[in-house]
């Protein structure tokens, strides 16, 4: 009776082992290195790809504090030697790559941030935080984030990196959290997901890409899962790293992002879905105020940081102002400077009716 019951073990966990594999065969493939997206464009073609940040970018975020997981994802690597993993998203494409945005619909959006005071002007060469993991409720067509915007504007031109978490069910299979992110640049004027155009981010880890899953998420008032994430230009390769504290993910070559230094920073939650729908919640769904003090934090991004002369530091908070464009629906609180935490906010809603 006992090796039956052995038996019946080993063909369940041997199930659930083939159904993972299965499930995260179809989440990406791996792709030569040098065949990703990012070289289908005619002006990578002699890009030398940077394995790993400089020396000089190195020394400026090893002294971070390791506070949070690197990742919440498997651990083992994905794909063989001379291959990364490109995630397959949800929307059908060719191998021409073009531009999602032009599938995936984004509308009805609302804020819930921190930003420079208007008018303020500054040059900043990137930002980081660590984010607080949930899993907002959103329906089809609907995406809710933490996210971390770099802009910088020129005349009419628009450039910007954006990056965190997001579930978003219009470019991905379901509703959990994933490392996700978006640019914008004068040769990319639609935006661009994840590694999804031509001549955009170069994926560089063989474990840890864009629109991998965050398996770990947090329970309001019990368990918090947090992930750490950066974005800042090398000075000497001029690229925009991507990194987990000082593991490098990918980058965005300066071939085609040549952003010198971004002049807006912002901060916090963002939801999108389908005009004239109901909003999806943000954060923990909850709005942060009534959530209170100490541990029961509302979703939170703290150790809020800039490079600034060459150098990652707090960000000012003298300098930000809080944000929100439909506070029936969400709200934002700037904690600003908490011991153990740094500049810190908490952010969410449980979106609805919002408005335009």
């Amino acid at each position: 009776m006992a090796s039956y019951w052995l038996l019946y073990l080993f063909i369940y966990l041997f199930s659930c082992h083939i159904a993972q594999t299965v499930q995260e065969e179809i989440e990406y493939e791996c792709v030569d290195i040098y065949k990703q997206p990012a070289f289908q464009h005619p002006l990578m073609k002699d890009h030398q790809i940077q394995m790993r940040p400089s020396v000089e970018f190195q020394a400026m975020v090893s002294t971070e504090p390791e506070t949070s997981d690197l990742f919440t994802g498997e651990s083992e690597e994905r794909c063989p030697k001379g291959q990364v993993p490109i995630h397959i998203p949800q929307i059908n494409y060719t191998n021409n790559f073009s531009q999602p945005k032009k599938i995936i619909t984004e509308a009805n959006l609302h804020y819930a941030i921190i930003r420079p005071f208007e008018n303020y002007t500054k040059r900043w060469d990137g930002a980081q935080a660590v984010f607080n993991i949930y899993k907002p409720r959103v329906l089809e067509n609907q995406f809710s984030k933490a996210w971390i915007w770099l802009n910088h504007r020129e005349k009419d031109v628009i450039s910007s990196i954006q990056f965190g978490w997001a579930v978003h069910t219009g470019l991905y299979r379901d509703d959990r959290p994933r490392l996700t992110t978006y640019w914008i640049s004068s040769r990319h004027p639609n935006g661009c997901y994840n590694a999804l155009c031509r001549g955009g981010y170069v994926q560089v880890h063989k474990t840890i890409y864009p629109g991998m899953v965050y398996h770990k998420v947090s329970t309001l008032g019990k368990r918090q899962s947090t992930a750490h994430l950066l974005v800042g230009q090398d000075s000497r390769t001029k690229n925009w790293l991507l990194m987990t504290r000082s593991t490098l993910i990918g980058y965005w070559p300066y071939q085609i992002y040549s952003m010198q230094g971004a002049s807006q920073v912002l901060f916090g939650g963002y939801t999108g879905g389908l005009a004239g729908a109901t909003s999806p919640s943000m954060g923990a769904g909850t709005f942060p105020k009534e959530v209170g003090y100490r541990n029961k934090f509302s979703c939170f991004m703290k150790q809020l940081k800039c490079f600034e002369d060459k150098r990652l530091v707090d960000i000012d908070s003298n300098e930000f102002e809080e944000y929100v464009d439909s506070p029936k629906c969400y709200d934002v609180w700037f904690r600003k400077f908490e011991i153990g935490q740094g500049e810190m906010l908490t952010f969410g809603g449980p979106g609805g009716q919002c408005g335009i």
